[in-house]
């Protein structure tokens, strides 16, 4: 396993739900196909309709490995956060890259920790889905005063974990 592996499967956040809500299928991939792999594939109701997968993904394991790897979407193929772009390129060195990943998965375990104490707890969604169902449970009156003490400490943890995504894994292409 090379140091651009390891340094993915020490990660999976591109998967986990910590940095994006979806994955969307491009027209000529399959969602059949996806879904005969036991993958939940969602078609949006617009007048053009885009097959998606939520995130977090099915597919990750609790290793970071992906059980359909060689079958994974073309946005999941193609994708290569700034940390690991960064440190193919000699930019940053792996143990660099290894402390960043750490430090974004620790913001995001920050996140995943308060949405629990704001009663959000359906991890099957990505944390900016949860985020946002606190935000709307928020708006309509519908959180206790302890959730709601909780709701600040998420803003800003949500903010945090935001910001550090689009400074060090996010890239121009993802924009």
């Amino acid at each position: 396993m090379n140091s651009g592996e390891q340094l993915c499967l020490a990660c999976g956040m591109c998967c986990d739900g910590s940095l994006f809500d979806n994955v969307r299928l491009q027209p000529e991939e399959s969602a059949e196909d996806l879904k005969r792999l036991g993958m939940p594939v969602k078609v949006s109701r617009a007048k053009l309709p885009v097959a998606f997968l939520r995130q977090p993904c099915r597919a990750l394991g609790e290793d970071c490995a992906c059980a359909i790897y060689s079958r994974r979407p073309a946005q999941c193929r193609s994708f290569e956060c700034g940390v690991f772009k960064e440190a193919q390129s000699g930019a940053i060195s792996y143990e660099e890259a290894h402390r960043l990943v750490k430090q974004g998965r620790r913001k995001a375990d920050k996140v995943r920790k308060l949405l629990v104490a704001t009663g959000e707890t359906d991890e099957a969604l990505s944390l900016g889905a949860r985020f946002r169902r606190v935000q709307r449970w928020v708006q309509r009156g519908e959180i206790d005063s302890e959730a709601g003490a909780s709701f600040a400490a998420l803003g800003l943890a949500m903010h945090k974990l935001d910001l550090f995504a689009h400074e060090k894994f996010y890239t121009e292409e993802d924009a």
